[in-house]
């Protein structure tokens, strides 16, 4: 039987003695992909002389010896190099937080505003990486198609007819990763897929998956698409992509000392206070360029975006 006039929660909560919720200490993260491939790229030191844009000399290719008969004049080769070049950009982003938050007690405050901002750097690297796939000349796999193990063959020759050696990484999006692993299923013989370990995961970070026929196999969802329906991922060798990080420094004095909150040498983090809007922001700032340094060190894996 019933207890006659007892007092209940939700009686408690509509009467104001208790509230519907209230806030976890802890906040935890939404899912997204952190995958960080600037391991796979090459890293060119900038050089500020008076412009954005920076010219990386390649050197001549060594040529073999030629046979020279007694007293005889050796004709001179020509010495012919080549070059790419970097254009750095500004990239920006930047939260404001209303003043109501702090004295509310949200569970945001700027502390976690500032790391969020800086956790974006990796994934603004990896987005610009990604972008150059569908730039390189030489393409394996076939648009609007599953993409499968021979596609992967295909372009691993490709980079064998190139002269490329050595370590190579395949950088997928999800969807490709997926056709790609069920198209291994079926494959017999030496070839042998080698999970990530824990091991391996922090020496090359999030996103990577493992090991197959000499690839490091990375799955970002940063891997764009050809505007058709069809993603563009990439597979290279180190050397194919190169990417240069101004030096925020560089700004001196346009940026007043006192706004700074984070100087990490590539990026700068700064306080922006508009007290007549009550509201405090924070913007973060890196000069990136990214470019293709030689087209024949890569290839676009083409395959459809149709899960």
């Amino acid at each position: 039987m019933a207890v006659t006039d007892a007092l209940t929660y939700a009686t408690l909560e509509t009467n104001g003695g208790a509230v519907a919720e209230v806030l976890a200490a802890e906040v935890l993260e939404q899912l997204y992909d952190p995958t960080d491939i600037r391991a796979t790229v090459t890293r060119i030191p900038w050089t500020s002389m008076g412009s954005d844009t920076m010219q990386v000399t390649q050197d001549r290719v060594p040529g073999a010896f030629a046979a020279a008969g007694q007293n005889t004049t050796t004709a001179l080769s020509t010495y012919t190099t080549a070059h790419f070049d970097i254009t750095v950009a500004a990239y920006r982003r930047g939260y404001g937080l209303d003043d109501l938050i702090p004295i509310a007690g949200g569970a945001v405050d700027i502390d976690r505003v500032v790391q969020n901002l800086v956790n974006g750097v990796a994934l603004t690297m990896t987005d610009q990486i990604c972008n150059t796939f569908g730039t390189f000349t030489n393409v394996a796999g076939t648009a609007l198609v599953p993409l499968n193990v021979d596609t992967i063959y295909d372009g691993m020759f490709e980079l064998t007819e190139q002269l490329n050696s050595g370590q190579a990484a395949l950088v997928l999006h999800p969807i490709q990763y997926n056709d790609f692993i069920g198209s291994l299923r079926s494959e017999t013989g030496a070839a042998q897929y080698i999970p990530a370990t824990a091991e391996l995961l922090s020496q090359r970070g999030p996103g990577y998956k493992g090991t197959w026929m000499n690839l490091d196999v990375f799955v970002s969802d940063s891997v764009g698409t050809d505007g058709a329906g069809s993603y563009q991922g990439g597979l290279y060798t180190s050397g194919a992509i190169a990417y240069s990080l101004a030096p925020v420094a560089s700004m001196g004095v346009h940026v007043p000392a006192a706004n700074i909150i984070v100087n990490a040498g590539d990026l700068i983090v700064e306080l922006d206070r508009t007290a007549s809007d009550g509201v405090s922001s924070a913007y973060a700032t890196m000069f990136l360029g990214v470019s293709i340094a030689e087209n024949n060190r890569g290839v676009e894996i083409l395959s459809t975006a149709t899960a």
